[in-house]
């Protein structure tokens, strides 16, 4: 009678559980820990009930993962059969080592916890049996990325972009796509060019350049950011040029940087301003890239800041050749340069800190600086969130 009392005691609880999931947010707390996972566990490990496994496995299958409790708590979990269940992304340098789940007794049911901070945003992935990476079946939050799609994890803090979604009822620029042949670099580059919608030959107008211009373009949706910030009258009409490397990790980070520097500064301004009613003064370019990109952006920027005026580093790679680009920035007299420079906590132990050393100098030098560390990773929904900071840092309509 005692065992028949306690399934069933045990049977409502995960039913009292199953309706609070439906009438708030699951990320809330719960006072009296009936919603919380640590609960359901622990219940699930006391039972002797195969009836409690299966009720367990039906709530959960009823979630969508990663499941967040008291905006901090993450429980990652799979149900599927496997030998091994681990989790790999940002907050783990994309290295599932370690990272192991637990199976609920004989269930099929894996958990992991971890915590994050609140307005943590990560990209990651579930890796099964050691080596099939997989995108989490019940998260139903994916996002792009350099190397395919991933799952997200969006604590309950984070604010999605809305600048990044197309509106309707707003006037929108347009893009066209020109080919560019460079002496410098015995190349030929695509370049895709934004032009405002209220783009007029009469007016002249700042230019935003953008390395890695295709993943601006399409990962970071630059030109609904272009678009809405215009709309929104939170900058200038601006002019967007994506020029897309041939070469990325040559040209933004090794043997060619300099050639490429030569082709940015020498042919592609020079074109630019011939060819559409451009601002042609320092002040009114900014210069922006992601990663190898920042890294060659800061190159461009410093060494040429009768050219540039603006410099945006997303998550600026400066290790490669020693740190070289730290010498470029951070020796000689203040330039007229001002620095938007955004990177995440969750980029390694090298880049961080690096970032935190080269955003200190430029702030005791002088410089302008407006600096972000968010606890991300290095990725694109990093960078397409924070695209409008810099544009509104740069080209801010004057009130």
């Amino acid at each position: 009678m005692r065992r028949h009392l306690s399934k069933i005691l045990i049977y409502l609880t995960i039913l009292l559980a199953f309706q609070c999931k439906h009438d708030r947010p699951i990320s809330q707390k719960d006072e009296t820990n009936v919603t919380s996972f640590a609960g359901l566990i622990e219940s699930v490990n006391l039972s002797d009930s195969t009836d409690q496994y299966a009720l367990a496995e039906d709530f959960l299958d009823s979630l969508d993962a990663p499941y967040i409790e008291e905006d901090t708590n993450v429980y990652f979990f799979y149900m599927g059969n496997a030998s091994i269940v681990q989790v790999a992304g940002d907050f783990t340098g994309w290295n599932p080592t370690g990272k192991n789940f637990t199976r609920l007794r004989d269930t099929n049911l894996w958990y992991r916890k971890e915590i994050f901070e609140a307005n943590a945003r990560l990209d990651y992935k579930l890796v099964l049996n050691g080596s099939n990476w997989i995108l989490d079946p019940n998260n139903p939050n994916k996002i792009g990325g350099g190397f395919g799609l991933n799952s997200e994890l969006a604590m309950p803090g984070y604010v999605q972009p809305e600048e990044i979604e197309s509106r309707e009822n707003i006037d929108k620029g347009s893009v066209s796509k020109i080919r560019i042949s460079s002496t410098a670099t015995g190349k030929t580059y695509d370049v895709h060019v934004y032009l405002p919608a209220s783009y007029d030959e009469a007016n002249d107008y700042p230019v935003a350049y953008f390395q890695d211009g295709s993943d601006y373009l399409n990962l970071a949706s630059s030109k609904n950011v272009l678009d809405n910030l215009i709309a929104d009258k939170r900058i200038v009409p601006t002019i967007g040029v994506f020029v897309v490397p041939n070469d990325r990790n040559i040209e933004y980070a090794f043997d060619d940087r300099f050639k490429y520097t030569d082709f940015f500064t020498n042919e592609l301004v020079p074109y630019i301003d011939s060819n559409y009613s451009t601002l042609a003064r320092s002040a009114s370019r900014a210069v922006i890239g992601d990663s190898y990109g920042g890294n060659i952006s800061a190159i461009i920027a410093f060494q040429n800041p009768d050219i540039f005026g603006n410099c945006g580093i997303h998550s600026g790679a400066f290790q490669p050749n020693d740190f070289h680009t730290n010498g470029i920035v951070m020796d000689g007299e203040q330039k007229a340069i001002k620095v938007a420079t955004i990177w995440g906590s969750y980029e390694g132990s090298s880049l961080p800190p690096n970032m935190r050393k080269v955003k200190d100098y430029l702030i005791e030098t002088g410089y302008d600086v407006e600096w972000k560390e968010l606890p991300e990773g290095h990725s694109w929904g990093l960078w397409r969130a924070t695209t409008d900071d810099m544009l509104e840092f740069f080209f801010p309509l004057a009130n």
